[in-house]
């Protein structure tokens, strides 16, 4: 059954965590918490890895920028993991739609309010993160 895409507009909302293989420069399936979205996209999707990556450890802010999750917590996941919330990347809110309704992306569940508030006041006092990119997608 192919849901409407005004309700796959609805679904898609902060705090949801995706899992797709539509990233062109990632060979796999990721997990992906949605940060931010708009009128026309769907943005500051913060990968969900399952270690910190070694490029990170000796950049202090990018290293504060990774949190860690439960597999506790989030029944989906096989081990405990870290958001890592150091690149925004955006998609057209369309792209994300017909990759639901395609069935290439699912939704997997939502990140606990304490774990996307976390999130937020860190990426807001960030420096890795302009003045418009926190206004328009950690607000």
């Amino acid at each position: 059954m192919e849901l409407p895409s005004e309700l796959v507009k609805i679904l898609v909302e902060r705090g949801q965590i995706l899992y797709s293989n539509i990233f062109a420069n990632i060979d796999h399936p990721k997990f992906f918490v949605v940060v931010g979205v708009t009128e026309d996209e769907v943005a500051g999707f913060f990968y969900i890895n399952s270690r910190i990556n070694t490029n990170v450890n000796t950049k202090e802010e990018q290293l504060r920028l990774q949190f860690p999750i439960s597999k506790d917590d989030y029944e989906f996941l096989s081990h405990d993991s870290y958001i890592s919330a150091t690149n925004v990347v955006t998609l057209p809110r369309d792209v994300i739609v017909r990759s639901m309704q395609s069935g290439q992306t699912l939704i997997k569940g939502k990140l606990l309010d304490n774990h996307m508030n976390d999130i937020l006041n860190k990426v807001r006092s960030s420096r890795l993160f302009s003045k418009i990119t926190k206004d328009r997608f950690f607000y």
